[in-house]
């Protein structure tokens, strides 16, 4: 997919066809109930005539994945009643942004992290600029990533490691002072592959 834009319409365009891919793709369910669910939101933006994805560097006051890049979402609550309120749940708990400023266009697939959780995935669109509110407990830092960088695996290094006896990649991605990797690079690349290439490609179900 074109991931750069002349006008609005070429963004509302390329919003639209994401929708159509998401509706097509029948999501990666997994069922594991040792796993502690929570959900995350790929948030995309046309930033200077480009799609960008919001991602966030976590805390070194957070429980799990401290310092790390992430995607705005968290853990499960039996109050949420299902995933898509979680994401959106926390993505306004983490950042600040409004549930009614989301163009929620679909769920992606499911993941296993080592840490322990079963994360699903959900694509939305929000309004750019937007004005964050940054949780400080939660969230040290955010930046707006280029879309492309994963579209075209422009990683710095890609890593093998082994869990229950299987090998799988672990992409490190770098954009100004920031390394994207383990869980957040391996959605965001699945992403990139299977909706926006629309290919197989190296796809896999675990992510640190």
């Amino acid at each position: 997919m074109k991931m750069s834009f002349q006008n609005g319409d070429d963004f509302a365009a390329f919003r639209e066809e994401l929708r159509q891919r998401l509706s097509a793709h029948a999501p990666r369910a997994i069922q594991k109930k040792s796993l502690r669910p929570a959900a995350v939101m790929i948030l995309i933006m046309n930033r200077d005539g480009e799609a960008h994805v919001l991602l966030t560097k976590r805390t070194e006051k957070v429980g799990t994945h401290k310092g790390q890049m992430a995607l705005p979402g968290g853990g499960y609550d039996d109050s949420d009643g299902d995933f898509l309120r979680t994401a959106l749940r926390e993505t306004e708990e983490e950042v600040g942004v409004h549930p009614s400023d989301i163009d929620v266009l679909g769920r992606f697939d499911d993941f296993i992290s080592i840490a322990g959780f079963h994360v699903v995935s959900y694509i939305g669109v929000i309004p750019y600029p937007y004005e964050y509110t940054i949780n400080r407990d939660e969230i040290e830092d955010y930046v707006e990533v280029p879309l492309s960088m994963f579209a075209n695996r422009e990683f710095g290094k890609v890593q093998q490691v082994e869990f229950e006896g299987h090998m799988y990649n672990v992409y490190h991605y770098y954009y100004k002072n920031f390394e994207i990797w383990g869980m957040t690079a391996r959605i965001l690349t699945d992403f990139a592959a299977k909706i926006l290439n629309r290919c197989a490609g190296d796809t896999v179900d675990l992510i640190h």
